[in-house]
């Protein structure tokens, strides 16, 4: 009866008065007796309004149910399905392949991001003459002429490929441990063939790798995107492969150097090993001044055989054991694995000799061995993590540093490194071909021939010469030797500008690095470089003497 009085007075716009139970419920849920006079109103009673609740969340729960049961069946048994996560390689390839398909600018439902590093990286590496010089396009103008990219949003999508319909689905991985959503891509076709998904997924591989032609794959390892979660490889940019001819060296150094890691590129070499009991691993030291090419050559040899190159920095603070120990693990069977200046790390050892004076006496010296290896990576990790029992095979190892001396024998034993090359500072070969490498004129012959050759097409061979001018055949003669003429011209001037070049610039004195920084500031100019030589060398001497430059 109170609850009765209570809804009338509700629909009387009166809450009940005097307190009690009643004005408490509408306390804790305003407007619950305006509901309840609404329903009488309509002749609904509270049964059956709990009765239609628990009907419709039954239903709602059973339809949930089924769905999912039946979806499952769908994709379990009547289609193929291919699953690729964001943490593996695939997931670039594919999101740029999906980046230019034409259902990927229709979509309604979509991501969209900026292009500018990738615009910026191809127009870097044009090749294109007739474009506008790069260098005079300013980041402001780079950034506008930057596309824009477009991506499927996460959820449903369906394309056509190959004439078949094809079910995109983007699944985000978002979890409290996660620093960054991770991501799986399901690609689903009707049928229970998977050829159609394999091929497409060959396909966007394929495109994306036909850009890394010619280039050198460089990647860096990466902070785990969970807590707790160990580093892994990441691809940071693709260069173009360095000639070896460019890498400052004793050509019969470099030979050896090449020749060797040919060897054991071949496919009788890992038979070979495994025959006589000998770890398929080949390691390398290159030592000598900062900036006389030692990771150039790395480069320049990866380039040469085609292989990625995984560069690691073992003074990071943030990489542990249980870290280097995953890297390894992760390389491929065929890599260069470039572990630079392990000297500054605390895997040297470094003897030093302290002498003290107690109460007037003097002390016999005593040798202590200094680890700095406590933070980080210790000296036993990375041996284990080289040629450790779990160690990978196939791999060729690199290691640089400045000061050879200061290595752990048990670093450098063979086995562990099985070539040694010593990188000195520039001699007077190595300063001419810097020189001439420097500023030789690389399109002068290349202009001949492509001028040639476009004189040789079918259009020209129709051509009737004019009465009152030379033959075609001889205008032709005439421009090659004229052609020619200018280019041994400037090829001798520029022999000569070489051996002046190399009279000024003292022997084993700079390092290829500083050579080249200078010329730099003179390119296209070799008399204006040459001009300023004694100059710079001088001003060189004169730093390195008073301590401003090492």
């Amino acid at each position: 009866m109170e609850s009765v009085n209570a809804s009338n007075a509700a629909l009387n716009g009166q809450l009940p008065a005097g307190g009690g139970f009643p004005f408490a419920i509408e306390t804790i849920i305003p407007g619950y007796y305006t509901l309840v006079a609404l329903f009488n109103y309509f002749g609904l009673t509270m049964p059956s309004i709990v009765t239609f609740l628990l009907v419709t969340t039954a239903a709602a729960a059973s339809w949930q149910y089924w769905y999912d049961f039946l979806s499952m069946l769908t994709f379990r048994f009547l289609m193929a399905t291919a699953q690729i996560r964001s943490r593996d390689e695939l997931y670039d390839h594919l999101m740029a392949w999906i980046a230019v398909q034409e259902f990927a600018n229709s979509t309604k439902y979509f991501v969209a991001g900026m292009a500018f590093s990738s615009l910026q990286q191809e127009n870097e590496n044009s090749d294109d003459d007739d474009d506008e010089p790069k260098s005079d396009v300013s980041s402001w103008e780079m950034l506008r002429r930057a596309p824009l990219q477009f991506t499927p949003a996460p959820g449903l999508h369906l394309f056509r490929y190959r004439g078949k319909f094809v079910l995109l689905r983007r699944v985000l991985e978002e979890g409290k441990d996660c620093w960054w959503p991770q991501e799986t891509i399901e690609l689903s076709t009707f049928g229970t063939d998977p050829a159609l998904l394999k091929d497409l997924l060959r396909e966007a591989r394929l495109r994306f790798l036909e850009k890394d032609r010619s280039k050198t794959i460089v990647y860096r390892p990466t902070v785990g995107t969970q807590l707790g979660q160990p580093p892994n490889w990441a691809r940071c940019l693709a260069r173009p492969s360095r000639p070896l001819s460019t890498v400052v060296l004793d050509e019969r150094q470099k030979e050896l150097f090449v020749d060797d890691i040919r060897d054991y590129l071949e496919t009788d070499t890992r038979r070979w090993y495994a025959d006589r009991g000998i770890p398929y691993r080949r390691g390398y030291l290159l030592h000598g001044p900062p900036g006389t090419g030692k990771s150039s050559l790395s480069f320049a040899v990866a380039g040469k055989f085609g292989l990625k190159i995984y560069v690691l920095s073992l003074a990071s603070k943030s990489l542990t054991e249980e870290g280097l120990a995953v890297l390894f693990e992760a390389l491929p069977r065929k890599c260069v694995v470039l572990l630079e200046d392990v000297d500054t790390v605390g895997i040297a050892r470094v003897q030093k000799q302290e002498e003290t004076t107690v109460e007037g006496a003097d002390k016999t010296a005593v040798k202590k061995e200094e680890d700095t290896s406590k933070k980080g990576v210790s000296f036993s990790g990375l041996l284990n993590a080289i040629d450790g029992v779990a160690s990978h095979e196939g791999r060729i190892l690199i290691l640089t540093t400045n000061h050879p001396e200061k290595l752990d024998p048990a670093l450098t034993r063979p086995g562990r490194v099985d070539m040694k090359i010593k990188f000195t500072l520039a001699e007077n070969e190595a300063i001419g071909g810097l020189f001439e490498r420097m500023f030789e004129d690389y399109s002068t012959f290349a202009s001949y021939s492509s001028s040639s050759s476009s004189t040789s097409s079918p259009s020209d061979t129709k051509t009737l010469p004019s009465p009152t001018s030379p033959t075609s055949p001889e205008l032709e003669s005439e421009k090659k030797e004229d052609h020619i003429g200018a280019a041994l011209v400037k090829k001798q001037k520029l022999k000569e500008m070489t051996t002046e070049f190399v009279k000024l610039v003292p022997e084993l004195t700079f390092s290829p690095a500083e050579i080249q920084g200078y010329l730099l500031q003179h390119k296209n100019r070799p008399e204006r470089a040459l001009e300023r030589t004694e100059v710079w060398v001088k001003d060189r001497l004169e730093a390195r003497a008073t301590g401003k430059i090492d």
